[in-house]
């Protein structure tokens, strides 16, 4: 924890070794990581008698947060005050400490983020199975016939070329090598951010885009968009068929869609 927080001591001395039903509230407003620690770890081997019947507390302020912090069986207990209808988690001094430094909830946000991404990749096609017999059975009918709607879609793709939405004057396709180079090397997936409602984008290498949505327990909002890979004077620009028109493309690990800035995921 870099910055300082606010500690209030309730029912206890100031160091947080003995409770008391008697003892004054303290206020310290400014209370460095090493000293929260060292209070912390006091109030755990505090006497169990002294903390049933005083039910003491330590009460934590650090950036936007608020935390009400209880002892019990030599664990922490730790209340989000903001949202006091929630049970307590039940934490060793150590996640106690990631807790307030931010650090658990980062990596928490993070992991979320990698579990949406990952969901965003097509699950592997089934082996197709064996006929049956020399007769195609209804299943295979349909298999067939979403195959021949597959292809007859691809052609008039290829044929008309992708839907645009809204593109700037003087934007330009790029010859369809150089193109597919320099598209190459924009693979990848960018992002506004790791929090639940932030926005990404998955750049493929064949004239196709992702744009999504981070949920905070669902996965991602997903839209398949077409893309042709051009440029606006000197920068690239992939026009898509979505009304958000360009995605501008202001360096390898930068992106630009509807006024947000996207970073690459390393």
């Amino acid at each position: 924890m870099t910055t300082v927080c606010q500690v209030t001591l309730v029912n206890l001395t100031a160091d947080a070794r003995s409770a008391g039903e008697s003892l004054p509230r303290i206020d310290r407003p400014a209370v460095s990581a090493e000293e929260v620690r060292a209070l912390l770890r006091n109030f755990l081997e505090i006497d169990p008698v002294e903390n049933a019947v005083a039910e003491p507390e330590i009460r934590v302020k650090v950036r936007n947060e608020s935390y009400l912090i209880r002892t019990g069986q030599k664990k922490l207990l730790v209340y989000d005050v903001a949202r006091r209808e929630q049970p307590a988690l039940i934490l060793s001094l150590d996640e106690v400490m990631a807790e307030l430094d931010g650090s658990a909830a980062g990596a928490r946000a993070a992991e979320a983020a990698k579990h949406q991404l990952a969901a965003l990749q097509p699950p592997a096609a089934p082996p197709a199975a064996r006929p049956a017999g020399p007769r195609a059975s209804p299943p295979r009918l349909i298999a067939l016939g979403s195959l021949a709607v597959l292809l007859a879609g691809a052609l008039a793709w290829l044929h008309l070329g992708p839907g645009r939405g809204t593109v700037p004057a003087g934007w330009r396709a790029l010859a369809r090598a150089e193109a597919g180079r320099r598209q190459a090397a924009l693979a990848g997936v960018y992002l506004t951010g790791n929090q639940p409602g932030d926005h990404g984008i998955v750049i493929a290498r064949a004239g196709e885009v992702k744009l999504f949505e981070l949920q905070a327990l669902d996965a991602p909002r997903l839209v398949y968009a077409s893309a042709e890979l051009g440029s606006v004077g000197a920068e690239l620009a992939l026009a898509t068929d979505q009304p958000g028109g360009v995605i501008e493309v202001k360096d390898r690990d930068t992106l630009v869609y509807c006024g947000e800035s996207y970073r690459r995921v390393p």
